[in-house]
């Protein structure tokens, strides 16, 4: 048997707010989305397909960012300094994970709907799979 990764889907209560965050401050991809019945968007970020939808729960605005909450993550190759820069400018609150264990910086945002993700950054690819 084999298994490769598909996508991630997460509930979102605005689609609108959302596909500007994931487009427009996160800089995903937006791709075509097939004809549902009911509301959604599709991304893109390093070939995982990342799916917005609606009517499912949602953490909340006012959820915390805390590491350890249920989250997908992603690896930066490049400045993540200046991308949680703009980050902050758009109000975006950013958790960075202090001393990690596992990747040379790890830091956590949430999306407008509470929903976590991780952006983190590795000395190497070894260290990366090894995370």
């Amino acid at each position: 048997m084999e298994f490769r990764f598909d996508h991630v889907s997460l509930s979102v209560a605005d689609l609108d707010v959302s596909v500007a965050f994931y487009r427009d401050a996160l800089g995903f991809e937006e791709l075509p989305r097939p004809g549902f019945d009911f509301p959604g968007a599709w991304f893109s970020v390093a070939g995982v397909p990342v799916h917005l939808t609606t009517g499912g729960t949602t953490r909340g605005a006012d959820a915390p960012l805390r590491p350890n909450d249920p989250h997908f993550a992603i690896a930066v190759v490049g400045d993540l300094d200046a991308f949680l820069a703009d980050l902050a400018d758009r109000g975006v609150p950013v958790h960075e994970l202090q001393d990690s264990p596992a990747a040379e910086r790890q830091t956590f945002v949430k999306d407008p709907d509470g929903n976590v993700i991780e952006f983190c950054v590795y000395a190497d690819a070894a260290a990366q799979n090894a995370g």
